[in-house]
């Protein structure tokens, strides 16, 4: 075992015991980056004191952030001459990758209102745009885009107010401003400075919101706002994919701003997240979203795609059970230690090079010492709250923060989080651990890149005995946040040559349904208990624009149309003509929930994001397929009917009985702690015959009763057929029931009975389980890393005692 007494004063002097950043030695610094790549430019959010202008050399982002790019030292020495500042970093967001209007009632809609998103403005931040595609232009050909940022390219100077406005000039922030005049002359000349989708993920996103149709007669596929303009914004710098938190913010501040010149209320689509952080809405990328929505910001609203992490794994190692994933919670019993094995699947040759990230998330009054276990058992010794150390050995790096949340720390303060980082080369197959000790419920997610990423076709760092629940991506994990997961959208179709294709199977299901949860949906609560997604869209097999750079005819049979992992034997089969294809993700679905509040927006402009949010809500249906655990589905699924009759309730009446078997209550966990402070969030939507929303009747005739716990928060009417409450059960009930009833009139409606336990494994089967999801990541050692351990990094040897 590796102790760290020598270490640890270091830790205490430069480290636990540190006031800020300015006591980090660049000098040390720079050694240690040495060791990386110093060249690469680094991209932080600078969180700037309360009321505090943005000096020069740093780039606005929303109220209260800021954005910085420079190497490793330069951020150093900002950190040392500006002790006040916050600087947040985490490893890239990524994109999470017709029978939706059928879904979701669009077309009925605009039928019923004659809306169609004029006048809203409908911002994609994504890989990009393909603005030559007919259906993101309108009948006269012009571009439906009235501006553009694109962050892949060198400033053109056409706008050179906006450009400086926006950092386009500065050291690593290149990038070009478009108006639509710009894009509709550059079309004529067919210039090779056009904005440009290599990936189509963006184009895809875009028409699924605003999408016109126009590429055929008559129209086909129309998306949920079709005369909607758009802002698009390409946030991704290279052609990895990657996404950088402080260009996320940018690109939300520019579509705001923007559409405010142009007079129109506007929504932000973000197709994009990971799992890197507390899962509690306090990242810098969640708080400075934040700031731009709000009852303060009329008009203003941002959609979050759920994240795909819900997906769990079979068999991938003998030693432990599955299903694998990467998300977990674990209790630990009060001076006990708890072993959560780490998996880390082999890649085809015999050694993995990769960096596996684990946030490891507690509750208030828990106090839990890390450590790290190798394949030889226990290796770094666990450390208590409030300390942080690196060690070395064997081509394996490993850094732990535990609790440490100074101001070049991700962990925010307020948060109980402790961060641990895996970085190096270890034989293929390997498995490691995090060992936790002490007291308390700890949630942990898992992050992998290199050999380990996503996109290098492995399923990355997995937990055994992983669980679908809490695997809700950040950004949307934010509770100010709309955030959407994904449904089944078809189960079959025809691609471009004719062939009929019917999926056999999706995830477990075999054969899948239409209208059923997506597997690999992320699913709520978040680490607050609070209920997400917020709702549920179309997600699965979704028919969009199909950008002309990712034809698989045309970019040698690859990108996210070539339909490998679904048809390997019938390449682009997702590919249904020469301009549309079908993807899936809870990417897909965001938009369409993006597309539906354009919708409501040109009818009631001044909306807020909560106002928005409630109306979807309680106007949502319940799933008709299959829907393994509730918690993928949040309050129900997107209908816009629905949402005209919520609309309409003071001029038309609703339902005043409640049907049993129309009504549901919504959980947003499947079990409860026994503990009073825990709650569970619960959702109550009323309906009456036909999904027709109900309301109007006394208050009094609704009531709630409770056995096994209390109720933490009463039945509250949010809007019509809309109701919430929580409940929570009390200490020493594990092993127990917590029941709920709704009754009207005296007479039990609905009946949700919850089993109580300390962690999911022993609602399941009494085990102490681990848990699941994947994301990727950066290629070096995080800056913030680098800052927080400089002066830790053991050059000994390991030591077992």
């Amino acid at each position: 075992m590796r102790r760290a007494v020598s270490l640890l004063v270091i830790a205490c002097s430069l480290l636990v015991s540190a006031p800020s950043a300015g006591q980090v030695d660049a000098g040390l610094l720079g050694r240690v980056v040495g060791q990386r790549h110093p060249e690469r430019p680094l991209s932080i959010v600078v969180e700037l004191p309360l009321g505090a202008p943005t000096p020069p050399g740093l780039v606005p982002l929303s109220r209260g952030f800021a954005a910085y790019r420079g190497s490793a030292q330069t951020v150093a020495a900002l950190a040392a001459a500006h002790p006040d500042w916050r600087l947040d970093w985490a490893p890239p967001r990524r994109t999470l990758l017709n029978i939706a209007d059928d879904v979701t009632r669009a077309e009925r809609f605009r039928d019923f209102t004659g809306l169609t998103g004029k006048g809203v403005v409908v911002g994609i931040v994504d890989t990009g745009f393909d603005p030559k595609h007919p259906d993101l232009r309108d009948a006269s050909g012009k571009s439906r885009v009235a501006w553009a940022l694109d962050l892949s390219r060198e400033p053109l100077g056409r706008h050179p107010g906006l450009e400086l406005d926006y950092g386009c000039n500065g050291p690593g922030n290149a990038c070009a401003v478009f108006s639509g005049a710009d894009l509709d002359q550059l079309i004529a000349s067919d210039s090779v400075q056009l904005p440009r989708d290599t990936l189509g993920h963006g184009t895809h996103v875009a028409s699924l919101a605003l999408g016109n149709g126009l590429s055929q007669s008559p129209p086909k596929y129309v998306g949920m706002a079709p005369e909607a303009t758009m802002i698009g914004v390409r946030v991704t710098r290279t052609g990895d994919g990657a996404i950088l938190d402080p260009d996320v913010l940018l690109a939300t501040r520019f579509v705001f701003e923007r559409a405010e010149a142009l007079g129109m209320p506007a929504v932000v689509n973000l197709s994009l997240g990971s799992d890197f952080g507390g899962h509690d809405g306090l990242t810098a990328l969640e708080r400075g979203l934040a700031a731009l929505v709000g009852p303060e910001h009329p008009g203003r609203a941002i959609v979050v795609a759920a994240g795909n992490s819900g997906g769990i794994y079979g068999p991938i190692s003998p030693s432990y059970p599955e299903p694998f994933g990467i998300h977990t919670e674990v209790h630990v019993p009060r001076a006990s230690s708890v072993r959560v094995p780490i998996v880390a699947p082999s890649v085809g040759k015999s050694s993995t090079s990769a960096t596996v990230y684990v946030w490891i998330s507690g509750r208030p009054g828990d106090a839990l010492s890390v450590g790290v276990d190798d394949a030889d058992g226990e290796w770094i010794e666990p450390l208590p709250p409030g300390e942080g150390a690196a060690y070395s050995d064997k081509g394996v790096e490993v850094t732990i923060l535990n609790q440490v949340v100074d101001d070049t720390s991700p962990i925010a303060r307020g948060s109980n989080g402790a961060v641990v980082v895996i970085e190096g080369t270890w034989r293929s197959g390997a498995t490691f651990a995090v060992r936790l000790e002490g007291h308390g419920t700890a949630r942990l997610w898992l992050q992998s890149e290199g050999d380990l990423a996503p996109g290098a076709g492995s399923p990355g760092a997995l937990f055994p005995r992983a669980s679908k629940e809490g695997t809700i991506g950040i950004p949307a994990s934010s509770a100010e946040l709309i955030s959407v997961g994904a449904s089944v959208n078809r189960v079959a179709w025809k691609d471009r040559a004719g062939h009929q294709l019917v999926l056999e199977k999706l995830g477990s299901s075999s054969p899948p349904v239409s209208d059923s949860a997506a597997y690999f949906s992320g699913a709520g609560p978040n680490a607050l208990g609070q209920m997400k997604p917020d709702i549920v869209a179309p997600g699965a097999f979704v028919i969009g624009a199909m950008s002309t750079l990712a034809d698989p005819t045309q970019n040698g049979g690859s990108g996210i149309f070539a339909g490998g992992s679904v048809c390997s034997e019938q390449p682009g089969c997702l590919v249904v003509d020469d301009f549309h294809a079908l993807s899936s993700g809870t990417s897909m679905a965001a938009p369409i929930v993006s597309g539906a509040i354009a919708l409501l927006l040109q009818q009631s402009p001044k909306l807020d994001q909560n106002g928005l949010r409630t109306l979807l809500q309680a106007g949502a249906k319940a799933l008709d397929g299959n829907v393994p655990i509730e918690q993928q589905a949040g309050p129900g699924e997107l209908d816009l009917v629905g949402t005209l009759a919520v609309l309409g309730s003071d001029d038309s009446p609703l339902g005043s009985v409640p049907d049993a078997a129309e009504s549901w209550v919504a959980l947003a966990s499947s079990y409860a702690h026994p503990d009073p402070n825990w709650p569970v969030d619960c959702v109550l939507e009323l309906r009456s015959g036909e999904e027709r929303v109900v309301d109007g009747f006394d208050p009094k005739t609704l009531s709630l009763e409770v056995d096994g716990g209390r109720v933490v928060t009463p039945l509250t009417r949010v809007a019509p057929g809309l109701w919430r409450f929580s409940l929570s059960a009390d200490a020493g009930t594990g092993g127990s029931q917590l029941t709920a009833r709704v009754l009207f009139a005296g007479q039990a409606l609905i009946t949700r009975t919850l089993p109580i336990a300390v962690d999911r494994s022993l609602v399941d089967d009494g085990a102490d389980a681990r848990g699941g999801c994947a994301v990727s990541g950066q290629g070096e050692m995080p800056w913030w890393l680098l800052l927080s351990i400089v002066g830790l990094w053991s050059r000994n040897s390991r030591k077992r005692c």
